[in-house]
C-alpha cells in the first residue's frame, strides 16, 4: 500500500507530490486539476513499467487516431498528452514514484534516439515507415532493465501494439489494478467480472452493496442475448414473480455494482475510481463510504477515488460521527496542478470543515 505518490513531468504535472496516503483516498479540486491525471499516475505506478501501461489512459481519453495504411485500419495513441507540455523530444521524460515505509517503485518513461529500427518488426501491429529517430524505454520494478523499446512515430505516436506485447497489461489480470470510468462498465465486462464471484463469498457482498439503493434486491444474475457478444444483468426482487432488468432500476444501482465487483476483483492490488459518486443520491453517499472501507479493509485493496461533489464530502463528515473507526481509513487530498503538493484532510478535520462551513474542495 503506497504512503505516498510523487510524480515529475507527467501530464499536468511539473512535479507534484500526494502525501499522507491511508487505505481509501478521495481526490477532490477544480475542474482540470489533474484528479484524473493522478489516478493516471497510480495506475502507471501499480503497472510496475511495463510499456504496455502506456495505452492505458490515452486508450480511456481517446487520445488517439485510425490511420489506413493498404487498406487496413490501425490505432495510433498519441502518448505526447503523457508528458508534461504535451511535446515528445529526445531527452524528454517522466517519473512516478510510488513510497510504501522506505521502499521506492519508480517508473521512469524516456525519450530517446532509437538504437534498433528493427525493433518496429517485433513491436507494431505492421510494418510502418514511421518517420521519426526516436524510441521511448521504459524502466520500473517490473521491467528494471528497460529492455523493450517502443519507436514514435513523426507526429508523436505509437502504433497499436500486438497482443503478444499487450498481455500484461489490458484489463487488470494479475496486477490487480483496476480502473472504473464515469462511463461504468460494459455490460460484457461486468458479465466477465460476475461469472468468476458466483458461488464464492464475495457474491453475497455486491448483493449488499446493492442493496444500499434497493433492499427488495435477492439476486444478480446476467444472460446472453441473442448476439453471444451481448450480455443482460437481471436481479430477482422480494415480491415479485418476474426477473428484472439491472436497467430498469437505474444508473445508481449500476453504479453501486460496478464498485463492489471492482473491488471484489481488484483484492491485493489497487482499485482507481473517476467520479465516485455518479449517478448516487446524497442520502446513500454515507452508506457507500462504510462499503467501500469495509471492503478495502477486507480484500486489501488501496482505494483512490475522485468527485466534485460537496455532498460526497459531507458523507464523510457523517460517517466520521457515526463511524469513527471506519473513518480513520480515509482521507481527502486537494488537488491543485499549479501547487507542488496536495493539501490532506482526515476524515474528523472534514467533520469540523462540514461544521463549520469551510469549503474544501478547491
Amino acid at each position: 500500500m503506497y504512503d505516498s505518490l510523487k510524480v515529475q513531468g507527467f501530464r499536468a504535472f511539473n512535479s507534484f507530490e500526494l502525501p499522507g496516503l491511508t487505505r481509501v483516498n478521495l481526490l477532490v479540486g477544480k475542474n482540470n486539476a489533474g484528479k484524473t491525471s493522478l489516478l493516471d499516475a497510480v495506475e502507471m505506478a501499480a503497472l510496475g513499467g511495463r510499456v504496455a501501461s502506456l495505452l492505458r489512459s490515452p486508450r480511456r481519453r481517446v487520445e488517439v487516431s485510425l490511420e489506413s495504411a493498404d487498406d487496413r485500419a490501425r490505432t495510433e495513441f498519441d502518448v505526447r498528452h503523457l508528458f508534461f507540455g504535451h511535446r515528445i523530444q529526445e531527452g524528454t521524460s517522466f517519473e512516478v514514484s510510488g513510497y510504501s515505509g522506505a521502499m521506492e517503485l519508480r517508473v521512469r518513461c524516456e525519450v530517446r534516439r532509437q538504437t534498433d529500427p528493427g525493433v518496429q518488426l517485433d513491436l507494431l501491429s505492421e510494418q510502418a515507415d514511421l518517420g521519426s529517430p526516436l524510441e521511448i524505454v521504459m524502466t520500473g520494478p517490473d521491467n528494471p532493465e528497460g529492455n523493450q523499446t517502443l519507436p514514435v512515430s513523426a507526429g508523436g505516436s505509437l502504433l497499436e501494439l500486438r497482443r503478444s506485447v499487450m498481455v500484461s497489461a489490458p484489463s487488470g489480470g494479475a496486477a490487480a489494478v483496476w480502473f472504473l470510468g464515469t462511463g461504468g462498465a460494459d455490460p460484457r465486462v461486468l458479465q466477465e467480472m460476475w461469472d468468476r464471484l458466483v458461488l464464492l463469498p464475495e457474491e453475497e457482498k455486491v448483493i449488499a452493496a446493492m442493496k444500499i439503493i434497493d433492499p427488495a434486491i435477492e439476486r444478480l444474475a446476467f444472460t446472453a442475448t441473442g448476439r453471444m457478444t451481448e450480455s443482460v444483468g437481471f436481479v430477482k426482487l422480494t415480491g415479485e414473480d418476474q426477473r428484472i432488468p439491472l436497467g430498469s432500476l437505474g444508473d445508481g444501482i449500476m453504479r453501486l455494482l460496478a464498485q463492489a465487483i471492482y473491488l471484489a476483483r481488484a483484492a491485493g492490488g489497487v482499485l482507481l475510481i473517476d467520479e465516485i459518486d455518479t449517478g448516487l443520491h446524497y442520502t446513500t453517499l454515507e452508506a457507500m463510504w462504510r462499503f467501500v472501507i469495509e471492503s478495502a479493509r477486507r480484500l486489501d485493496v488501496q482505494v483512490f477515488a475522485t468527485s466534485h461533489s460537496g455532498d460526497c464530502i459531507r458523507a464523510l463528515a457523517w460517517l466520521q460521527t457515526d463511524a469513527p473507526e471506519l473513518a480513520a481509513d480515509i482521507s481527502v487530498h486537494r488537488i491543485d496542478r499549479t501547487a507542488t503538493a496536495a493539501v490532506r484532510y482526515s476524515a474528523a478535520d472534514i467533520e469540523i470543515a462540514a461544521r463549520h462551513h469551510i469549503e474544501v474542495r478547491g
